[in-house]
């Protein structure tokens, strides 16, 4: 989507901070989270800085604020997969559901995809920021916690950050137009991604130690 630009004077109080949040969308998928200024944006929306200046403070501010949107559109990405399911969905459709979700919003969100987890460019004390990771993360600790109800701390941290790492791996090779063969031609992206999910369910579900199980965690 590109930003059209607006005469000045245009635009009321939530139009311009809609309209510079599109703005920063727009550079990012053009030349990169780098890129964005907060002069830049307002210029795309036809505003000069200083009217911009107050919806965010800063560049800081602004890049915290679309950040902060990121999360909140992953969670309710999430949240929506496994609503979905049939009333009767088992634990394992619950946690591969959040993976699926996570996919469709890195498909569908781009540009909140390449910057929101650029923890250098935001301003990490921010609550409402704050808030939106943990709202971000939750639906995923809740499937693995029902998926694996007997884990102890340590073993669910370690299957919380194998789901994480290897759904976010795939989508950050997608984006970044990785991966080669392992999922051209198109069609067979979506094989490989149901084909990873349900790897990691099964992986997940495997009791610490012993043999044809996962290694012990030492």
């Amino acid at each position: 989507m590109t930003a059209t630009p607006k005469p000045k004077g245009r635009h009321h109080h939530g139009a311009l901070r809609r309209a510079l949040l599109d703005a920063v969308a727009d550079i990012v998928l053009a030349t990169g989270p780098d890129a964005v200024s907060l002069r830049e944006c307002a210029r795309r929306v036809g505003v000069s800085h200083s009217a911009a200046a107050p919806h965010f403070g800063d560049l800081r501010g602004l890049l915290t604020s679309f950040a902060t949107e990121g999360n909140l559109r992953l969670a309710q990405a999430m949240r929506d997969a496994v609503a979905a399911l049939p009333p009767d969905a088992d634990a394992r459709a619950r946690l591969a559901a959040t993976g699926q979700g996570y996919m469709a919003f890195a498909r569908d969100n781009p540009a909140h995809f390449r910057l929101m987890f650029r923890t250098d460019l935001v301003n990490m004390a921010d609550t409402a920021w704050q808030q939106a990771l943990q709202a971000s993360w939750a639906p995923l600790a809740e499937a693995m916690a029902g998926h694996v109800p007997g884990a102890d701390g340590r073993a669910l941290r370690a299957r919380l950050t194998l789901a994480w790492a290897a759904v976010h791996g795939f989508c950050a090779l997608r984006a970044e137009g990785a991966g080669g063969e392992l999922w051209n031609p198109e069609d067979r992206a979506q094989e490989v991604a149901d084909d990873l999910i349900a790897l990691i369910v099964a992986a997940c579900a495997m009791p610490d130690g012993g043999d044809e199980r996962l290694p012990p965690l030492v």
